[in-house]
């Protein structure tokens, strides 16, 4: 399957450098206009000292309000200090401008980037299929994102939570800012093309509720819910989730097996885990164009077609062989689990 997330091409960096430089000019440009106020305020400050001999406070008071033309004073200067008074009006009156410019285009330019960035994303996000989306950033959901990535999957995360969101918009993940059990917010992640869906919100309840909404959104979705409490899996399962996860039932499980059979857990994690070895678990599905429909395993040649070896079959009534024999016939809806070297990229 090809991940929708592609690299970009040459044409989209040459547009994000163009951004990148004209950023970067106009935050040069507003600099020079902080520096510039910062002159003339010394300045006039400096020069009403000398002609004028006021106090340090009236010397900045009067700048102040000559260079923001507000002309509210008290203060009576001399004819020099008129004149010095005109000078720095007309050249404070310009240093504002510019800075006042460029901080309206910096704003502007930010909030145009924003708004561009984000309407590419969302254009993507409907362009996605067999993707996976993942509701909820919490604690499962975040790992689930970094399986995806390692594994080059495309996917779309749905929160709420805006600190959430700005993690995710930092980090470049595809978001959509939303209540996951609404069936708008569903149907903006492309949820009739997505291939699996993640129920990973805080609580059983809700997690129930986006299962039965997902499920009547789409009834071949493959959803995969967290729950809290391992009593409630059979509800999930009446709902329409395929898979449910318990992480208590699942921590006592693998505690227990790492007390009755501690090598076999070893061999699993160092299989599934290990990025170092050379070894990879996966699955292929017997569909009807398959040319190993209705052969045996022999005649299949599954280690030369596929290079790999076949540990279990699992068939569509959920039934799972494991060790199948060379005679076992591959009927449709069977899907191999096989070990295989992972491909080396050149």
């Amino acid at each position: 399957m090809n991940n929708v997330w592609k690299e970009p091409n040459e044409s989209v960096l040459i547009r994000c450098m163009r951004f990148k430089g004209i950023n970067e000019h106009l935050v040069s440009g507003l600099r020079k206009g902080v520096v510039g106020i910062a002159m003339v305020l010394c300045i006039g400050v400096l020069g009403y000292r000398i002609i004028e001999g006021w106090r340090w406070i009236d010397c900045l008071y009067m700048t102040i309000n000559t260079v923001s033309t507000v002309g509210n004073t008290t203060l009576n200067p001399s004819d020099a200090g008129r004149i010095f008074t005109t000078i720095l009006i007309l050249f404070g009156v310009g240093v504002m401008a510019y800075c006042l410019t460029r901080l309206a285009e910096f704003l502007f330019q930010r909030s145009l980037s924003n708004a561009l960035g984000r309407r590419t994303m969302m254009k993507k996000i409907t362009q996605l299929k067999k993707h996976t989306i993942i509701c909820g950033y919490g604690r499962t959901g975040s790992r689930v994102v970094a399986e995806l990535q390692a594994a080059r999957k495309p996917f779309v995360v749905i929160d709420e939570n805006e600190d959430v969101v700005k993690g995710l918009d930092k980090q470049g993940i595809p978001y959509i800012i939303g209540d996951a059990t609404e069936e708008e917010t569903l149907e903006t992640a492309n949820i009739c093309k997505a291939d699996s869906l993640v129920a990973a919100l805080d609580s059983d309840p809700d997690n129930l509720y986006l299962t039965l909404t997902a499920n009547g959104l789409c009834d071949d979705l493959h959803i995969i819910v967290r729950v809290h409490d391992p009593d409630s899996a059979r509800k999930f399962s009446k709902a329409g989730a395929k898979r449910v996860v318990s992480p208590i039932s699942s921590g006592a499980s693998q505690i227990a097996q790492l007390i009755t059979r501690p090598s076999v857990v070893d061999l699993i994690e160092l299989v599934t885990k290990d990025k170092s070895i050379a070894l990879q678990v996966f699955e292929y599905p017997i569909g009807e164009d398959s040319e190993m429909l209705g052969k045996s395993l022999s005649e299949a040649r599954v280690r030369q077609t596929l290079g790999c070896m076949v540990i279990a079959i699992k068939h569509p009534d959920g039934h799972t062989a494991f060790d199948p024999g060379p005679d076992t016939r591959l009927k449709l809806g069977d899907t191999l689990v096989a070990i295989r070297q992972p491909e080396t990229e050149e």
